[in-house]
């Protein structure tokens, strides 16, 4: 069973995911620490990290990696 998050937690997440979604791909990158900043927060205060802030973390890693890979020369 998932454990309810309080409002003062459960704001800022879906601030984030409606921030990614009208963020162009090319610039979500610059929401990673705030996705990371936001996890430690959950954490600290003792709670898991939901499973779609996880894959959103995944996502946001994966066009970091790919961005680096589009930069290097053939």
């Amino acid at each position: 069973m998932t454990e309810q998050l309080p409002e003062e937690l459960q704001h800022p997440i879906n601030e984030l995911e409606a921030r990614v979604r009208v963020t162009p791909e090319k610039d979500r990158a610059k929401l990673q620490g705030d996705l990371h900043s936001l996890c430690q927060k959950l954490e600290r205060a003792g709670y898991a990290i939901p499973d779609r802030l996880r894959e959103l973390d995944e996502m946001l890693t994966d066009s970091q990696v790919e961005a680096q890979f589009d930069n290097l020369p053939v």
